[in-house]
């Protein structure tokens, strides 16, 4: 599991760094009006939001996948939450630039989604596989 939460991780910081630079350098280069001035807390929320995810993960246990599922709809419903604050917040720190705001921070929301939903399939895969092994070591424990 170790293993697995560690390519998890670097995926996830590399799939990050690449989707930060790169749509701050496409709103830098071809829609500068566009770019907020604390651009940087879009990419950073997300990374939280990921490492928490990914390490809440780690300590569900194999052998229970409603647990699982339960675990990744309440983070999906507590990143809605803190999505609409981030926002909220920034609304009233900037409200002539919300609209950019927003529109980058949804962006960026279906970017993560997307390889959130692969890690999420990731670790299914090995849920159910250590799960097939530890009931054919019982069989065999059991004969």
């Amino acid at each position: 599991m170790k293993k697995l939460t560690l390519y998890f991780l670097v995926l996830h910081t590399v799939m990050l760094l690449v989707s930060g630079f790169g749509v701050w350098f496409i709103l830098y280069r071809f829609f500068p009006d566009t770019l907020v001035d604390f651009y940087f807390i879009i990419p950073l929320f997300f990374y939280l939001m990921g490492i928490i995810f990914i390490y809440r993960f780690r300590h569900t246990p194999v052998n229970e996948p409603k647990q699982v599922v339960n675990l990744y709809m309440l983070m999906r419903m507590i990143k809605i939450f803190m999505s609409f604050a981030i926002i909220l917040l920034y609304w009233f720190l900037d409200k002539p630039h919300i609209r950019s705001f927003a529109g980058i921070f949804i962006i960026f929301y279906l970017i993560n989604l997307v390889w959130e939903t692969y890690i999420y399939l990731k670790m299914e895969l090995y849920f159910k596989h250590k799960d097939r092994q530890m009931k054919s070591q019982r069989k065999d424990a059991e004969l």
